[in-house]
């Protein structure tokens, strides 16, 4: 009897840590998601662009000029397992509208150097690698660099915005609040399995394959240092994968100047997808008032021109 039970425990444990580490292998190193656009679907006048993470690893982007021989610009912060494509849209509108943009590839993504995701740690490297980058540049005003980010980029850029005041404005879709929510919906929503006990594995598993602590403060510890510069965050209605409930609670966190918008019917970072004329409306009239652009909101919103 104690040798079947025995039995039974080594089972049940190897089975708990053979799902662990799926979770940690999708975590570390999802799988490639062919993106809804291409550069040719736009048009834009991208030159091809390479520059380092604040911790050297290479990264690839498009840097889109403005007509403007010096002005505003705005990063581009894409979400977990995605590519820079992902904001294709948002590049298009932002450029039309007279922004400067750089859109990046974070670390083990598309053309960029890497050899995992690391859950907004390491990234937060990238970012400012890519905010160096862009400040560099004589057609950057680098006093008015707005960032853009969607899901996990919404993360990496509230924690990097909190510390870099070159960030003089945010605009954040579906961002989570702490790690324990994120790793208690996606289990959830990918696995269809339950927090305990296979959050705790699995981060336990991930800290091994990368060699550093995710014991590291949450956004939601951090947003309120963003203020007083500007911060729009959006919130999916339908978002499946994280909720609408952590972009609220980060709403509530953070300090003015804030804003806060819940996108009906849109899906996890989906908000441009399910309104996109609102969507250029309000977050160009936002980053106009926040970085000094003349253009009223009606008239940028009908310079964006999408595809």
């Amino acid at each position: 009897m104690i040798a079947r039970l025995s039995v039974f425990l080594i089972a049940l444990i190897g089975a708990a840590f053979a799902f662990a580490w799926a979770i940690s292998q999708r975590s570390l190193h999802p799988k490639w998601k062919r993106e809804d656009h291409d550069l040719a679907d736009f048009g834009l006048p991208a030159e091809d662009v390479t520059f380092a993470s604040r911790d050297s690893t290479r990264l690839a982007g498009w840097f889109i000029p403005a007509a403007a021989e010096r002005g505003p610009a705005v990063v581009l912060s894409h979400g977990h397992g995605r590519s820079r494509a992902e904001l294709l849209p948002h590049a298009n509108f932002l450029h039309h509208a007279g922004y400067a943009v750089l859109a990046f590839d974070y670390r083990h993504r598309g053309e960029s150097a890497g050899d995992a995701v690391t859950m907004g740690l390491r990234e937060q490297n990238d970012l400012l690698g890519a905010i160096d980058a862009l400040a560099a540049r004589p057609e950057v005003d680098a006093g008015r660099i707005g960032v853009v980010a969607v899901s996990m980029g919404s993360v990496v850029a509230i924690l990097v915005a909190a510390d870099d005041t070159r960030i003089r404005a945010l605009v954040a879709e579906c961002p989570y609040a702490t790690r324990d929510a994120v790793m208690t919906r996606a289990l959830r929503y990918f696995f269809h399995l339950p927090r305990f006990p296979f959050a705790h594995i699995a981060e336990w598993l991930i800290e091994r394959r990368l060699g550093q602590s995710m014991n590291v403060a949450d956004a939601i510890d951090h947003i309120a240092r963003i203020s007083p510069r500007p911060l729009f965050l959006i919130a999916d209605e339908e978002d499946a994968v994280l909720g609408s409930e952590d972009t609220a609670r980060l709403f509530a966190a953070a300090q003015e100047p804030k804003r806060y918008w819940l996108i009906p019917g849109a899906g996890h970072s989906r908000g441009w997808q399910a309104a996109p004329e609102e969507y250029e409306l309000r977050a160009l009239g936002f980053l106009n008032e926040a970085l000094g652009v003349g253009a009223s909101v009606a008239d940028a919103g009908a310079a964006a021109k999408r595809s």
